[in-house]
């Protein structure tokens, strides 16, 4: 009997560690990619042993040596060591460390079919029920039996055959950017600030948290990620702005500006020399949602039973900061590629049961770590105004 064919949707931590676990298990999947071949992701993720450990056999690699290829600052001899639990992320554990994204997905995709710049417009099921067609904005299609959503927050897929489930945006504030600075700078700016570790933080009055980390280091220069996050002020805040487009998140009001520059003065030399605004003008500034969204286990197992399947952000998305949707990512790529592999496509229905306990916890414990960051009880989140 052939084996059906298998697409995944999203080349992401997800779709990647899926499709990697899969084919070391002798499953053969196709992932269709909407970024182009060298995606833009060199930011730095937190990685927790239990999540990762289980993947190393797909691997074929030892901790050390995986440690080595992923950390943050591996290229300058580190290796991506977080020496504080103040900076807020959830559930650290021993051994916890931060990877670049980047090199992350460089590896879980050796050996992997992915297919760039393939995205998906539309899926169309056949009318016996006997497998899909897919749609692309570059004009091609795909067949396939069992199609596997790991596309994140913005889901194609659950947007067409879930309308009704919406991501709900979390009352926070946020923005993002990078710099990059030479060796010499950060060993005389920033150095005794990260204290030989990856990621700092310093917390302002009225909820303001800053956050720096490095997204990756050699012996020549440094990229420095950091984060401006606060609780939303009402429904009047300029800068929270629940129902922006997609693609308005690189318009960055004026009032964030002012706002970096009444914090200088109170900043330490490394935090002040990143939040300089007028400098953050000339920069490249994203302003992100902080979404939420958890798929009924219901309307997934009823999916599953006709070929499409949901899985990491597509499925139950964490906000950004504090989440644990990496390491979640991860730990569904490797749960449902076992449960593919000794039970066969047509059981992944039953496989929810097994993880949702998991996804639920997740959504309860980050909504909390990210109130504790910013030294709020748990807000309700609003409904977004659109999916964009």
């Amino acid at each position: 009997m052939s084996q059906p064919t298998i697409s995944i949707i999203g080349a992401g931590i997800c779709g990647l560690t899926l499709g990697r676990c899969l084919l070391q298990r002798g499953v053969r999947a196709i992932l269709y990619e909407k970024a182009p071949a060298r995606p833009r992701n060199h930011y730095a993720i937190t990685l927790q042993p239990s999540s990762y450990r289980p993947l190393l056999k797909a691997l074929n690699i030892d901790e050390t040596t995986f440690n080595s290829r992923v950390a943050v600052d591996a290229e300058s001899g580190g290796a991506g060591a977080i020496t504080t639990k103040a900076y807020g992320y959830r559930n650290l554990e021993p051994s916890s460390f931060r990877a670049n994204r980047s090199a992350f997905e460089a590896l879980l995709r050796e050996g992997l079919d992915v297919r760039w710049e393939h995205a998906l417009q539309d899926v169309e099921e056949a009318a016996n029920g006997a497998g899909f067609t897919l749609k692309f904005a570059n004009g091609t299609t795909a067949t396939s039996d069992v199609v596997v959503d790991a596309e994140g927050p913005h889901s194609v897929i659950r947007v067409t055959f879930l309308p009704s489930i919406e991501p709900r945006i979390l009352p926070y504030v946020a923005f993002n950017g990078k710099r990059k600075v030479s060796k010499d700078d950060f060993d005389t700016l920033y150095a005794e600030l990260f204290a030989g570790g990856t990621v700092v933080q310093e917390r302002q009055d009225r909820g303001v948290v800053l956050n720096l980390s490095i997204g990756s280091a050699s012996s020549r220069d440094v990229s420095l990620n950091w984060i401006y996050s606060r609780p939303a002020r009402g429904d009047d805040d300029a800068l929270h702005n629940p129902g922006r487009s997609q693609a308005a998140a690189k318009s960055i009001p004026e009032e964030f500006f002012s706002e970096v520059a009444a914090l200088s003065g109170g900043l330490s030399p490394g935090f002040r020399d990143v939040f300089d605004a007028e400098r953050l003008r000339g920069e490249r500034i994203l302003h992100w949602l902080m979404r939420s969204v958890v798929v009924p286990q219901s309307e997934l197992v009823s999916l599953a039973g006709r070929g499409v399947s949901l899985v990491g952000d597509a499925a139950h998305a964490e906000q950004i900061i504090g989440g644990g949707g990496a390491n979640e990512a991860i730990e569904d790529g490797v749960s449902l590629a076992d449960w593919i592999a000794e039970k066969g496509t047509g059981e992944i229905a039953k496989w929810y049961a097994t993880r949702y306990p998991s996804w639920q916890e997740g959504q309860r414990a980050s909504r909390e770590c990210i109130a504790g960051i910013h030294g709020e009880t748990e807000i309700e989140a609003k409904p977004t105004a659109s999916l964009m």
